[in-house]
C-alpha cells in the first residue's frame, strides 16, 4: 500500500511511494509536545557544568535564552516540512526524499542509527548517576543510613551505571513491544512526576542562602567521606586554581556567546518528536506542529534557563566552575557529592519526604530518556528498511503485539547491553565519541535546508499545504 500525504483539497497529491509503516496515530500533539520538551531535557548536567567550566565569564541562564530564541527557527523549520510529510523516520524521510538518498542517509543513520547506539548508555548512566544515586545517598544523609549512602555510591560505579542501564532498556523494550499507546500512558506518570521534582528543586535553590547551601554541603561531604576536608567546599576552589585553573570571572558577552554552543547540544533537539511524525494524530496540520516543535522549544528552554539561573546564584559561580573544571572535564578531583543540580539536594534540605520527590521525579524524566532513544532509533530504521536500504526484517511488524518487535530487540541488545558494557568498563572510551554533536548539528543543517528547499522540490504537495499560506 503506498504511503501519501493528502492536501486539504479533494486532490490526492503523491510526494513518494512505499509501503505503509503499518503503524498507528496514538500520540497527541500534547504528548508530543512533552516528548519533545523530555527530550531536550533540562535536567542534562553537562549544559551548565561545560558552561561554568569553560565558559566562566558567561551568563549560563542568558546563553541558553539565546540559544532558545535561535533554535526557534530551527523548530519553526521542522514544524513547516514535518507538516507537509508527517512520516515515520522523520529526518530521514525530509533528507532523503528532498536533498536525495545519498545524502539524507548516510547524515541521519550516522547519527540516529549508529551514534545513538552512545545516547543507549548516556540515558542509562543518567538514570543510574543523575537520578538513583543522588535518591539513595540523599536519603542516605537524611535518614543516617550508612547502607543507603553506600548503595547510592555504588549506583554510580561501571557495574552499577551498566545494570541501571540494561534494567532500565528492558523496561523500555517492553512498555515499546506493548506498542506506543502503552508508552503514551507511562509518559504521563513521567511528565507529571518531572514537574512536581522540578518546582520542588526551583524552590529549594531559591530559598537557601548562599552560606546555608556551603554548610550543608560540607556537612553531607563529612556524612560520605570522614576524612575529607571539613571546608569541601573552599577546598575545591583551592585545589583547581592550584590545578592550574584560576579564571577570572565576571561579565563577558563573547563567553556567553560560547555557552550557546554548549546549549544547542540539548535545545537542538526542538523535531525529534518527528522521528515517529507518523503515529502523531494531526501531523499535518502545521499549528499543531508549531505547538509540538516551537512550543516545545521555548518550554524546555525557559525551564533549563530558570533551573540555571536559581543553581548559579545559590551555589555560587566560583564554586561550579572549578567543580565542574575538576570532576567533570579534567577527572583530577574525585567528589564525595558531585555538582549534579540533583546530587546538591542534601544541601538544600535534610528532609527526606521533600529529597525523594525531588530526585525520583529527575530519575523518571532520565527514564524518559531510555524511550526516547529506542524510538527514535526504532523509527528510522523502520523508514529506512521500508525504502528497501535496510533488510525487510527490521520494519516487519508483530502480527501479535502491532509493534516492530525485531528492530527493537536489535537497538536494545546493541546499544542497551552491548554498547554500555563497553562505555562503562573501557575507560576513555568516551573520547571516541566525541563527534555526537557535531553530526546533530549536521542533520540540523541539513534538515533545514531540506525545508527550505521544500517548496520547489515538492511543488504540489506543498501548494495544498496548510504552510504554504505562510509564504
Amino acid at each position: 500500500m503506498p504511503e501519501d500525504i493528502k492536501g486539504n483539497t479533494n486532490k490526492e497529491v503523491v510526494t513518494f511511494q512505499r509501503r505503509s509503516s503499518g503503524l498507528r496515530r496514538v500520540m497527541s500533539p500534547y504528548s508530543a509536545f512533552v516528548y519533545n520538551v523530555m527530550n531536550i531535557a533540562p535536567i542534562f548536567p553537562w549544559v551548565y557544568l561545560l558552561s561554568a567550566a569553560a565558559f566562566p565569564q558567561g551568563n549560563i541562564w542568558l546563553g541558553i535564552l539565546l540559544t532558545t530564541f535561535f533554535v526557534s527557527f530551527l523548530a519553526i523549520a521542522y514544524s513547516g516540512i514535518a507538516s507537509v510529510m508527517p512520516r515515520t523516520g522523520g529526518d530521514y524521510i525530509f533528507e532523503s526524499r528532498i536533498l536525495g538518498p545519498w545524502i539524507g542517509f548516510p547524515i541521519v543513520a550516522t547519527m540516529i542509527l549508529f551514534f545513538f547506539l552512545q545516547w543507549d548508555a548516556i540515558a542509562g548512566w543518567l538514570v543510574a548517576v543523575l537520578g538513583i544515586s543522588p535518591m539513595l545517598t540523599g536519603l542516605g544523609i537524611s535518614l543516617n543510613s550508612t547502607f543507603l549512602i553506600d548503595l547510592g555510591v555504588w549506583f554510580t560505579t561501571p557495574l552499577g551505571i551498566w545494570l541501571t542501564t540494561v534494567f532500565a532498556g528492558l523496561i523500555a523494550l517492553i512498555v515499546l513491544i506493548k506498542g506506543l499507546h502503552v508508552y503514551v500512558k507511562v509518559q504521563w506518570v513521567l511528565w507529571y512526576s518531572f514537574l512536581i521534582s522540578f518546582v520542588i528543586i526551583v524552590a529549594l535553590f531559591l530559598i537557601t542562602p548562599q552560606s546555608v547551601f556551603i554548610s550543608n554541603y560540607n556537612s553531607a561531604v563529612l556524612k560520605i567521606d570522614p576524612q575529607a576536608n571539613p571546608n569541601y567546599y573552599q577546598y575545591v576552589i583551592d585545589y583547581e586554581k592550584s590545578q592550574g585553573f584560576s579564571p577570572t570571572f565576571g561579565f563577558s558577552i563573547l563567553s556567553t556567546f560560547g555557552i550557546m554552543a554548549i546549549a544547542l547540544t540539548s535545545l537542538g533537539w526542538v523535531g525529534y518528536a518527528q522521528e515517529q511524525a507518523g503515529e502523531i494524530k494531526s501531523a499535518n496540520s502545521f499549528k499543531k506542529q508549531l505547538f509540538i516543535n516551537f512550543g516545545g522549544g521555548i518550554a524546555a528552554g525557559l525551564m533549563m534557563a530558570i533551573l540555571a539561573f536559581v543553581l548559579v546564584n545559590t551555589v555560587g559561580i566560583q564554586w561550579l566552575a572549578a567543580a565542574a573544571y575538576g570532576s567533570y572535564i579534567t577527572g583530577n578531583l574525585s567528589m564525595p557529592v558531585l555538582p549534579w543540580f540533583s546530587t546538591l539536594i542534601v544541601a538544600l534540605t535534610d528532609n527526606p519526604i521533600l529529597i525523594f520527590l525531588a530526585t525520583f521525579g529527575i530519575t523518571l524524566a532520565a527514564m524518559q530518556i531510555v524511550f526516547n532513544v529506542y524510538i527514535g532509533q526504532t523509527r528510522v530504521a523502520i523508514a529506512a528498511s521500508i525504502d528497501q536500504v535496510l533488510p525487510a526484517w527490521i520494519s516487519k511488524i508483530n502480527g501479535r503485539t502491532g509493534t516492530p518487535v525485531n528492530v527493537h530487540l536489535l537497538f536494545y541488545f546493541l546499544g542497551g547491553v552491548l554498547y554500555s558494557f563497553i562505555y562503562n568498563f573501557y575507560p576513555g572510551f568516551i573520547t571516541y565519541t566525541l563527534a555526537v554533536t557535531a553530526v546533530a548539528t549536521i542533520m540540523y543543517i541539513a534538515t533545514s535546508l531540506s525545508a527550505a528547499l521544500l517548496p520547489w522540490k515538492l511543488k504540489e504537495a506543498y501548494s495544498v499545504s496548510e504552510v504554504s499560506k505562510y509564504k
